[in-house]
């Protein structure tokens, strides 16, 4: 025989987990206190909740969380591709003493204005460091600056027309990359390097500089970039 509660509000009632019991044990003051139906009531809900959770499995889909993808691409930073002209440059500078501060940047300038004129970094590279040793801010006494030394009195006042700042690693190599392959343009490979350097074949002494000083330069060059003068060349034949 099942136990039967009475309620002048609720009425008779089977005593147990049934839906008008729990009712009434929640809204009838007369029954029970508060906090005996404060009570009920949490346990009544911690059923609900923990008696039916939702299936882990229904989390999974095909297209994961944007968190989830995020996580995922902390487990290991992705590495930066290097152009390997840039690297075997950066190399190349290195193996001379180039401060590692800027060597990277100097490297990648000299590449991408390589590819601009149409002349071999290496070469660009040769120069850069018989001229400055890669200082951005070297300056010397016949009033050169920058990493490819631009002479000031012949080539200051295009770079003030053309916003070039020669202080900056790329307008300086990009600068001095320019003049040079106008210079070999002109009077070929040998000869527009001797001529970056200042030698004119109409008047030698222009710049201050000797042919003995000259072919002191273009050997430092070639020695650099990998080849030898011809010992039978003069400097003179290297600009016919």
């Amino acid at each position: 025989m099942e136990a039967i509660a009475f309620c002048s509000r609720c009425r008779g009632m089977k005593i147990g987990w049934n839906r008008r019991y729990l009712l009434h044990c929640i809204r009838c003051r007369e029954w029970m206190s508060a906090s005996s139906k404060l009570l009920i009531l949490t346990v009544f809900l911690s059923i609900l909740i923990f008696g039916f959770p939702a299936p882990e499995d229904l989390t999974l889909t095909d297209n994961p969380p944007q968190q989830m993808i995020q996580r995922a691409s902390l487990h290991g930073p992705v590495a930066a591709v290097i152009d390997p002209a840039v690297r075997s440059i950066e190399a190349f500078l290195k193996g001379y003493g180039v401060d590692q501060s800027h060597r990277g940047r100097v490297a990648e300038s000299i590449v991408n204005s390589g590819r601009k004129h149409d002349l071999d970094p290496r070469l660009i590279a040769s120069i850069v460091i018989v001229e400055s040793r890669a200082n951005p801010f070297a300056i010397s006494g016949r009033d050169a600056v920058g990493l490819m030394q631009i002479h000031l009195p012949t080539w200051g006042r295009i770079a003030l027309r053309d916003g070039i700042n020669l202080f900056k690693i790329e307008d300086n190599v990009d600068f001095g990359t320019r003049i040079l392959k106008e210079y070999i343009r002109q009077s070929g490979l040998w000869g527009g390097v001797l001529r970056y350097n200042g030698w004119f074949a109409k008047n030698p002494e222009s710049e201050g500089s000797t042919d003995q000083n000259q072919e002191e330069y273009l050997a430092k060059v070639q020695r650099i970039y990998g080849l030898h003068q011809d010992p039978l060349a003069s400097t003179a034949d290297l600009l016919q």
